[in-house]
């Protein structure tokens, strides 16, 4: 037998009886941990495989060859079966805690040494309090900088690949100036003394549970090239089966940029600030392209010549207008990689792809004013929306069923110009387009609705803009303008505006975010609002609820 420690998440298996003494436990994760020469395991993922054994079986020894006291010895001094389980976690939680005081501030150690006490990363997490990484640095940020009310600051992050997995590592403030300059894209390093800490997923997209935060105590040495440590770690989505994606996953593509729509500059809707991006058309094998999207320094420093293939880690899938991806922040490009799908993909295109008719992901669908609508819309609650929805650059979609239960009446239209629908200003008794630089003698009015929905969890004010308005309120916007001016606002408002509230809509929505007066803000406007069919609805929930139950 072996003194064991078991992770935090697993008390509950423990608490609630569902592992208790005798059990036969599967463990599918675990580290060995040395403190005080004592060996330890640390168990990170397992599974009670039976609680069928009353006693213990057979007479186990210590794994090391001495015998210790076992689990009877701890029982036939009075603890209960629930103590007798937690002991062993106490001994080890005091052996390293004894490990960690000990260990102090060391000074570089050699290679020998680090080679010899090596931690592969996909063993790393915050249980262990002394090991000795060997990794390549794969990406390294730019230093961003922040400042608010509170505090100021910088800080720049890698992601650190061995053998075993990748995992991303942030320095902040001091330890950005000590460490800036050391760590090199392509380099390898042996990190020891890092804090390890769960991982913010908003801001990483490697698939590691936890990540490094570069402390004072952080040790870095650069080593000699290993060749046995990947340059990089991707898992390739072929473009054909993007479709097969959700929107917002994650993904990694190999492909030959085709077209290079060139280098722009927008202007950021949430920040502001301008915002250089770049869009590439990419293309492999199976004869499907798709655009991609790179930003600011990756977007400048992009050279499409020659038809490169490029490797792209990190990038986010959209169902915008069909099948789109972008380069996250966290994201990487390759160009040309030395790697064999490379070498394979390029002597395909040079071969016969160069004649190939690429064929694209085309939406189908569209809303009733011109706006493109993914295939897939999700259903929710307006609750689920408002707490999901803070969207930073993107624009995202939802169906919800709600009901009406205001309205505003106040500037609920607009006079429009007849050709560009922007409005329109009214100067010696003629109504003047800015934008056309055209005169009109009447305007042709739109709506620009705005109203709120709830339904059991929570409500939103959404905006509906001209042919959804007129849908609602079974008049046009030119018909409600002629009325106001015969019998007044108070007359028609009584009537017109009563008559989608308190109804059940099903409702598709866009969601967006704006920035009013330096605060983000989620805006959101109805695309469709359609009639509830409550026979279709009801067949449509129960199906649910036979797959759930299969």
């Amino acid at each position: 037998y072996s003194t064991a420690m078991l992770a935090t998440k697993h008390t509950a298996q423990i608490e609630t009886g569902q592992m208790v003494n005798h059990s036969v436990v599967h463990l599918t994760e675990c580290v060995l941990n040395v403190a005080s020469n004592r060996k330890i395991l640390i168990v990170l993922e397992m599974e009670v495989v039976s609680n069928q054994f009353l006693e213990r079986i057979g007479n186990p020894v210590h794994i090391e060859g001495t015998r210790a006291p076992g689990p009877s010895t701890m029982i036939a001094s009075g603890q209960n079966n629930q103590n007798a389980l937690q002991a062993p976690t106490l001994i080890s939680q005091q052996a390293l805690m004894m490990q960690n005081t000990s260990s102090g501030n060391s000074s570089e150690p050699s290679s020998s040494h680090q080679e010899s006490s090596l931690f592969a990363i996909h063993c790393l997490n915050p249980y262990q309090n002394k090991w000795t990484i060997k990794a390549r640095v794969v990406q390294k940020t730019e230093i961003k900088t922040w400042a608010n009310a509170r505090t100021e600051g910088k800080l720049f992050s890698v992601n650190l690949l061995d053998r075993t997995g990748e995992i991303k590592a942030t320095a902040f403030q001091k330890e950005v100036d000590r460490l800036y300059s050391l760590l090199m894209e392509g380099q390898v390093y042996y990190i020891s003394n890092a804090r390890v800490i769960m991982a913010k997923k908003e801001f990483s997209t490697l698939k590691n549970e936890y990540e490094l935060m570069l402390e004072h105590t952080t040790e870095v040495v650069q080593c000699a090239n290993d060749p046995s440590i990947p340059n990089m770690n991707c898992s390739f989505t072929k473009i054909a089966d993007m479709d097969k994606k959700a929107r917002n996953d994650i993904v990694d593509a190999l492909g030959v940029v085709r077209q290079d729509s060139g280098l722009v500059e927008i202007i950021s809707k949430s920040t502001g600030a301008p915002v250089k991006k770049r869009e590439l058309t990419l293309v492999d094998e199976t004869q499907k392209e798709i655009r991609v999207t790179i930003w600011n320094r990756v977007a400048e420093m992009f050279n499409s010549s020659e038809s490169p293939v490029v490797v792209f880690k990190g990038l986010k899938v959209s169902d915008f207008g069909g099948r789109t991806l972008s380069l996250s922040n966290s994201g990487t490009m390759k160009i040309n990689p030395d790697i064999p799908e490379a070498h394979s993909l390029r002597s395909w295109y040079h071969g016969q792809g160069q004649n190939v008719d690429y064929s694209g992901f085309i939406s189908t669908m569209s809303s009733s004013d011109g706006s493109h609508l993914p295939v897939n819309i999700p259903k929710m609650t307006i609750g689920d929306a408002k707490y999901k929805y803070n969207l930073g650059e993107t624009t995202d979609f939802f169906a919800v069923r709600g009901t009406i239960i205001f309205i505003k009446t106040e500037s609920y239209c607009y006079p429009a110009c007849p050709g560009c629908r922007k409005k329109l200003v009214l100067e010696d008794n003629m109504w003047h387009c800015e934008k056309c630089v055209a005169v009109h003698s009447a305007p042709d009015y739109k709506y620009v609705l705005t109203f709120t929905i709830e339904d059991a969890t929570a409500q939103i004010y959404v905006t509906a803009f001209d042919e959804v308005s007129a849908q609602l309120l079974q008049r046009s916007a030119n018909e409600m303008a002629q009325l106001r001016e015969i019998y007044g606002s108070e007359h028609i408002h009584m009537g017109t505006f009563d008559i989608p509230k308190f109804r059940i809509y099903n409702f598709k929505i866009k969601a967006q975010q704006r920035v009013y007066n330096d605060i983000p803000k989620v805006q959101y406007q109805v695309l469709e609002a359609a009639n509830v069919d409550f026979v279709k609805d009801g067949q449509e929930l129960a199906a649910a609820i036979d797959r759930l139950m299969a």
